[in-house]
């Protein structure tokens, strides 16, 4: 044997020494993880639904009644069953809930429809008692963090022109704007 052969054994042996498992030398790899979440300023609506790319807050539902001799009270309730819209703003906003004309609205009034030339005017209002009333786009001021906006109704006798509109499922639609 020459030295040629002596030295590629050698070579060999060391090459088969330095791939076994157990004559791997211990050691140690660091390396790093990004983390990141983005606040973005704004509001959020928490009881709601989204329909369609437009968002649905809730409903007020009156009722079933023959006539309007009454007063007639409804609450709002939301997708989830709560009795208020819920908003969450965060830190260093001055946030608003504005509250629309609705589709039918006359002399200043929000009002439902059956679809006909009849209305029949509504109210809203922010407190239980229905004393403080929602004036139609006026915008009313929200604490920052989670907050619950209750919002009821009622109908009124004085508001109709006929306490006996014909029958019918009156409805109206009310553009709730959420600023800040």
């Amino acid at each position: 044997m020459g030295t040629k052969h002596i030295v590629i054994s050698a070579l060999l042996s060391a090459a088969t020494f330095s791939l076994s498992p157990t004559a791997l030398a211990a050691g140690t790899l660091t390396g790093q993880i990004g983390v990141q979440l983005t606040i973005s300023t704004g509001c959020t609506v928490g009881n709601g639904t989204n329909t369609g790319g437009t968002n649905q807050w809730g409903n007020i539902n009156f009722g079933n009644y023959a006539d309007l001799t009454s007063v007639i009270n409804g609450t709002l309730l939301g997708a989830n069953g709560t009795s208020a819209v819920t908003v969450t703003c965060n830190t260093g906003l001055t946030p608003t809930l504005s509250l629309g004309a609705g589709s039918n609205s006359t002399a200043g009034l929000r009002a439902m429809s059956a679809g006909g030339a009849t209305t029949i005017p509504y109210r809203l209002y922010s407190d239980t008692a229905r004393t403080s009333e929602i004036a139609v786009n006026t915008p009313v001021a929200l604490a920052i963090g989670a907050q619950n906006f209750p919002i009821y109704a009622r109908v009124l006798p004085a508001d109709q022109t006929s306490t006996t509109p014909a029958a019918g499922t009156y409805s109206d639609i009310v553009l709730a704007t959420l600023a800040w």
